[in-house]
This record gives structure tokens, C-alpha cells and sequence, in this order.
């Protein structure tokens, strides 16, 4: 009789964890259904599992201190493992997006004109680039009621206001050759990006010192839609294209030199990896003219042009490209704590002005990122190949540290913060929750094979610059039919 009582007693409470029980089981279930980490086959045995728990519960109803326990671990677990898959939800979400975008622009002048010594005067003719991306959108804005703008860029233009030039070396000519304001082909200022500012910088110091920038603007743009082949299933073999963008600005604009171009076939059956590196001075044709040009300026007119090129060079079909900004590679790896590279030869690297002897070494971030840069000191060893060899490494480093690193879950929110900020890719969240699930519904070691292409070094003209003269690598016939080989076979 006593227990009956205790039991009526105690049956309001009972019934409100009962009811709790339950709806966190539902939450986690549909949070568990969200992260597609287990095949529909798998997560229906996951859900009979919990039906046969909350029948249990009522069986043992009577035994009041049993499922209280077992009502209170369910209502933990519960609430764990839906915040757990919450959270993988949350970060893959936030790869590869990229809704909005700000792309930055200088005004340019001479370094020696009135209008760089003031800073004040009226803008007579720009000169832009009719081959930027986003042309329209740079008219757009030079057109555009100037209310908001301040500088000299406030007031609006007409078209006749700007002149359109070609490539930039035809653009900056312009600007060095200017005559005088009555000639209608005279400029007196540019308007380039910053990524073709910054490629203008590192190519012609001794251009870049005649220049003066009056103003850096932000135009915001619509994202250009890369251009890849989808590939049928994940099942099957695809390509991946990987492209650093080395940007000071810690952006990822579309137009940029791409100093990292890394090519990676993924096999799936035979969990197999190829990767390929290219380096970033090979002179190759570029997709849009046939022109032979640096590697490294594709990038320059976008990155469809970038995976252009380098398809038809190889003869392939990329399906998948992912866009880092070297930077977001920096504070992953310190948020790891480092990586492990050994050095077989001596380094004194350019940024940084770190020396390296032949060893193995802890970086950090910035110490890693000095060495992906570095090529003038072991120009002896390859150069831009060998730095390229020195980019694989890093990368194999990276994933091995994140993937025998004990402490890697307290670090996983600060690492996708820096990897969404960071990374353009046309990945969805679908494909990697299904890469995800593949590789834990069926765990292999996968096999990584790193390869690259050799060639003969030259100092030539290239399409983007046809002066000063550029160093370059002649590609080797030889080497890349043995690339273009292993690319299909590892497409089997």
C-alpha cells in the first residue's frame, strides 16, 4: 500500500520525464537524421533502438528508482549527442559559402603628377580593364550616383569618362605614356584590382615606384559561377582542384594569381589519392586564347580559367575546386599546435627571414607559411618545383597532426571558423556529410601518391607581361604524358 502511494506520488514527475525523455529523442533523432552520418538503413535501426527504449521505460514503470536513473541518462545522452550533431550541421553549412562579396579596387596615378603631390583635383579619364571579371559591375559602379562615395571618386562618370584597355600592361603604358588632357586616348588615372595591383607589384618594381594609389575602394559583386563538370556519384573517381591564393588582404577575390595549383584524383573503391602539383611559373596556353602564359596568371582573369587551362592541358574534367586563402592555412595550423616538417636541405627563407638547416622541425603557422613561399633560396633544388614539394608536405603534415591530435575536439569551432572564412569551394554540405558518412560507415586508410611535372627553365615574355621578361619552366613532353597517365589511372 506504502508503495502504491510513494508510486501515485511520484507518477506527475515520472510522466515529466517520461515526456522529456521522449521529445530529446526526438531532437536528437532528427538532428541525427540532418547530419547524414549514417546510411537510411543504419538510422532506422537507430530509431527502432529508441522505440524499443521508451517501450522498456514503460515496462519498468513501476520500479521507481531504476527508471528514474535510466530517464535521467537518456535525457543527458540525449541532449549531448544532439548538440554533437547540431554543431557538425552547423559547421558544414558554412563551407563554401560565398552570398556576398567585396572585391577591392585602387585609383591609380603617376607618383610625380600635381595629383599625387594634393591628393585633390577632378579625375579626367580612368583607364580600366576590359578583361576584368567584373567589368560591368566596375562601370556600374563608375556610373553610379556618387552620394555615397567620398575621395576623388565622388561624382559620377559618364562612359566617355573611362577608357577600356585590353591587359594591364596596355593599361599601365597608358598611364606612363600620358601626353597631354585634351587627347582623347590620355589617362590620368587607372582603376585596377587589387589583384592585379598586387601581381603589377611583385612583377615590375620599377614600374610599381612611378605609381601612386590615391584611394582603395570596395565594390561589392555578385560571385561568378565556377565552371567545373559534376561528376555522377561520389562513389566514383573525381578531381578535386586545389588553388592558394597567396592575397595579403585576407581576401579570396576571383581574380588572382594562383601561387598553389594542386590537382588531387580521389578513388573511392581503391581509397587512393593522387596528387598532382603544377607549378605555379609553368608556361602552359591558356584556356581563353591559346596564348602561352605563367601557370600562376590564369588565375589573374578568374578561376574559371584557372580550371580551364589546366583541363585542357592535362585533357581531364575537374569536378570539384576548393580556394585557400594561405593565411586560413597559417591559423588552422596553429590552432593545431603546429606541424612536423623535415627539411633535407638548408632554407633561409624570404619572408620571415627565418634559416633553416636540414632537419625536422615544429612550425607554427607563420614559420610554415614562410617555408610554402619560399623558392629563391633553393632555386638550386628546383625553385618553384621543389616549393611546390614543400606545399604537398605541409598539406600531408596538416592532415596528419588533425587527425592524431587528442585534443582536436576542443579546437573543432575555431578551426572551421578559420576553414569557412577561408575556403571557396562548390562542395555542398550534402557531399560532405556523405564523404563523411562514407568514410565512417566503411573506415580504410587511404594511400596518398604525390607526383609533379618537371620542365626547362627560361626567361621569357608571357601574354599578361610581354615586358620585363618573366622566369619560367618550358614543360617537359615527357613529364607530362607521365602525369596525364597516372591521372587516368588513378580515374579508373
Amino acid at each position: 500500500m506504502k508503495q502504491e502511494k510513494t508510486v501515485k506520488k511520484s507518477r506527475p514527475l515520472l510522466s515529466f520525464f517520461q515526456l522529456l525523455a521522449a521529445l530529446s529523442s526526438l531532437a536528437m533523432l532528427y538532428f541525427l537524421y540532418q547530419a547524414q552520418i549514417l546510411p537510411i538503413r543504419l538510422f532506422g535501426f537507430i530509431v527502432i533502438f529508441y522505440i524499443l527504449l521508451v517501450v522498456l521505460l514503460i515496462i519498468i514503470s513501476r520500479k521507481i528508482i531504476l527508471l528514474a536513473i535510466l530517464l535521467i541518462l537518456d535525457i543527458l545522452l540525449n541532449i549531448v549527442l544532439a548538440f554533437v550533431f547540431y554543431k557538425y550541421n552547423g559547421y558544414l553549412s558554412q563551407i563554401g559559402k560565398n552570398e556576398t562579396y567585396q572585391e577591392k579596387y585602387s585609383l591609380i596615378t603617376l607618383a610625380a603628377s600635381p595629383l599625387a603631390e594634393t591628393g585633390q583635383g577632378e579625375i579626367i579619364r580612368i583607364g580600366i580593364l576590359s578583361s576584368d571579371p567584373y567589368k560591368e559591375t566596375v562601370e556600374q559602379y563608375l556610373q553610379a550616383d556618387a552620394s555615397s562615395r567620398e575621395g576623388l571618386l565622388a561624382k559620377s562618370l559618364a562612359p566617355s569618362d573611362y577608357l577600356g584597355f585590353t591587359d594591364t600592361l596596355s593599361l599601365i603604358s597608358a598611364l606612363l605614356n600620358q601626353t597631354n588632357a585634351s587627347d582623347a586616348s590620355s589617362v590620368r588615372t587607372i582603376f585596377l584590382s587589387n589583384g592585379n595591383l598586387e601581381s603589377l607589384k611583385d612583377n615590375n618594381q620599377e614600374i610599381w615606384n612611378k605609381l601612386h594609389v590615391l584611394q582603395e575602394v570596395s565594390i561589392s559583386v555578385t560571385p561568378k559561377t565556377i565552371e567545373t563538370t559534376k561528376n555522377t556519384s561520389l562513389d566514383a573517381p573525381f578531381i578535386v582542384y586545389i588553388s592558394g591564393i597567396d592575397n595579403r588582404d585576407h581576401t579570396l577575390p576571383y581574380a588572382a594569381r594562383s601561387d598553389v595549383n594542386l590537382i588531387l584524383v580521389f578513388n573511392p573503391a581503391r581509397h587512393q589519392i593522387l596528387v598532382l602539383n603544377t607549378p605555379r611559373d609553368f608556361y602552359v596556353p591558356l584556356a581563353m586564347n591559346g596564348q602561352n602564359d605563367k601557370l600562376t596568371h590564369a588565375g589573374l582573369y578568374g578561376v574559371n580559367e584557372s580550371i580551364h587551362t589546366l583541363e585542357k592541358f592535362y585533357d581531364i574534367k575537374i569536378n570539384y575546386y576548393a580556394r585557400i586563402n594561405f593565411d586560413g592555412t597559417s591559423s588552422i595550423i596553429d590552432q593545431l599546435g603546429g606541424v612536423d616538417i623535415t627539411l633535407p636541405y638548408a632554407i633561409n627563407t624570404y619572408h620571415g627571414h627565418r634559416s633553416y638547416s636540414p632537419g625536422t622541425y615544429h612550425l607554427n603557422g607563420a614559420e610554415a607559411l614562410d617555408i610554402a613561399r619560399e623558392r629563391v633560396s633553393i632555386s638550386w633544388a628546383g625553385g618553384d618545383r621543389e616549393r611546390g614539394r614543400n606545399q604537398e608536405k605541409i598539406l600531408a603534415a596538416l592532415i596528419s597532426k588533425s587527425q592524431h591530435d587528442p585534443n582536436i575536439l576542443g579546437k573543432v569551432d575555431q578551426i572551421f571558423a578559420s576553414i569557412a572564412k577561408n575556403i571557396q569551394t562548390n562542395f555542398t554540405s550534402d557531399d560532405l556529410k556523405y564523404l563523411v558518412q562514407r568514410q565512417l560507415t566503411s573506415p580504410a586508410k587511404w594511400q596518398t601518391e604525390l607526383i609533379d611535372v618537371d620542365g626547362k627553365a627560361d626567361i621569357t615574355s608571357t601574354f599578361t607581361y610581354q615586358e620585363p621578361k618573366h622566369f619560367v619552366w618550358h614543360p617537359y613532353p615527357e613529364s607530362v604524358d607521365r602525369a596525364k597517365a597516372k591521372l587516368q589511372e588513378y580515374l579508373k
